[in-house]
């Protein structure tokens, strides 16, 4: 007999199992990447990614303190663009297979960055100061999450150091 709760549940499984399938093959995975290796082909990106934003973002708090919210808007716009740039590098990195799971979920929290380095820039232009530290916290915490994610991982300019940005 038809049934179209039977029908209902069989799309649904189908929908979930494409979703599945659909994330493990976004992550590129290479068998013979290894954790070192991952880890030696990363570094690099994310150390030019954090000097630049050292770079970008240098003065940004004492913009904020004079009241030149939108020079400090502009500032984190820029930061947020370069982040994304670089979180797009780091994702075409093939992972290795046992790490793929942690790692993808590591690249999530950073596109969580880069959005809220947007959200930052955007509240600042429209002069919502108490909203960007609202916001802040919220990257500050973010940022804490996702380094927790790759702890073993032993990066250096991969992790999020909010302390280097003033």
């Amino acid at each position: 007999m038809f049934s179209y709760t039977r029908v209902r549940k069989t799309v649904g499984i189908a929908v979930a199992l494409a979703a599945v399938l659909a994330a493990t093959a976004f992550a590129a995975t290479d068998p013979s990447q290894t954790r070192e290796s991952y880890v030696a082909t990363l570094e690099p990106i994310c150390k030019q990614n954090t000097k630049a934003n050292e770079q970008i973002l240098s003065g940004v708090r004492k913009k904020i303190q004079q009241g030149k919210l939108s020079v400090a808007a502009g500032k984190f716009a820029r930061a947020a663009s370069a982040f994304g740039k670089a979180v797009k590098q780091l994702r075409a990195v093939p992972q290795p297979p046992a790490d793929a799971a942690k790692l993808n979920k590591w690249l999530g929290y950073l596109d969580k960055e880069t959005k809220l380095l947007s959200e930052i820039s955007k509240a600042l232009r429209n002069d919502q100061k108490t909203r960007a530290q609202s916001l802040s916290v919220q990257l500050t915490r973010n940022g804490n999450v996702a380094n927790n994610q790759v702890l073993g991982f032993e990066f250096d300019y991969c992790l999020i150091d909010s302390s280097r940005f003033s």
